[in-house]
């Protein structure tokens, strides 16, 4: 191995030590082999025998390719390689998801707990290849339901992460295909088609249009609440006054 491979070896044991410090995280797999750096957790499976579910450090842009960005990998769920965007369950402490546009674009949370990946990160995850998402739910009573679609983009900040998504499957039903073609919404920023603002309303920042089927970054109720849509809500599952105990939404390319 020359100097310089050696050197970059060090580099990169040394920042994903540093990440993993930086957010009271185990960081599993954060360096790639010398002279190839992962883009995503699928790329990660694909090259990794036997990785396990954990925090990996993976390098998404295109434009910058040295940018390293911290992920969870879910490596079990439906054949691995799943990149977490979001993730939200019953913590002690909450993190709080009524936040600001920059915020959201730039990400927000522990990866190993709940968190907000970023807007940024993700358009930048989907615009690799085709993507799909799978969101995972589970309920207070112990029931779980899933959900996939086969397509799904998020635009950069030139069309305000605007929303594409198709091709339903799963026993969750489907409340996010209705979504689709919706802009990025925040209590600051808004972009949904009310009259008043839907995340504002609805307290949190999400794909809103003039309604929402879906509501993941709403507020931590825990099961049922009188309040009307503002919790971490899936319609068709379980309606506009429950929120759900846990919710995860990954990604992975499709071929």
């Amino acid at each position: 191995m020359t100097q310089t491979a050696i050197a970059s070896l060090l580099f990169l044991v040394a920042l994903a030590t540093a990440e993993g410090l930086a957010g009271n995280e185990t960081v599993l797999a954060g360096f790639p082999a010398v002279g190839h750096r992962f883009r995503n957790c699928h790329e990660v499976h694909q090259a990794t025998a036997g990785s396990a579910d954990g925090v990996y450090v993976v390098f998404p842009y295109d434009c910058c390719p040295e940018r390293p960005v911290r992920v969870w990998c879910d490596m079990t769920t439906d054949g691995g390689g799943w990149t977490l965007i979001q993730r939200r369950d019953d913590y002690a402490e909450q993190e709080d998801f009524f936040r600001t546009w920059t915020e959201y674009v730039l990400g927000f949370g522990s990866v190993a707990k709940d968190h907000w990946l970023g807007l940024d990160h993700i358009h930048a995850l989907t615009s690799q290849s085709l993507s799909q998402i799978r969101f995972d739910l589970v309920d207070f009573e112990g029931e779980s339901r899933w959900a996939k679609y086969d397509f799904f983009y998020v635009h950069d900040k030139s069309d305000s992460y605007k929303l594409e998504v198709n091709h339903y499957s799963g026993d969750a039903e489907d409340s996010f295909t209705s979504h689709s073609g919706a802009w990025f919404s925040t209590k600051d920023r808004d972009l949904d088609m009310a009259d008043s603002s839907c995340a504002a309303s609805y307290k949190g920042g999400w794909w809103y249009k003039k309604y929402h089927a879906t509501n993941l970054n709403g507020l931590y109720h825990r099961g049922h609440h009188e309040s009307y849509a503002d919790g971490i809500n899936w319609f068709d599952w379980h309606g506009h006054h429950y929120s759900l105990k846990t919710v995860t939404m990954k990604i992975k390319p499709k071929f």
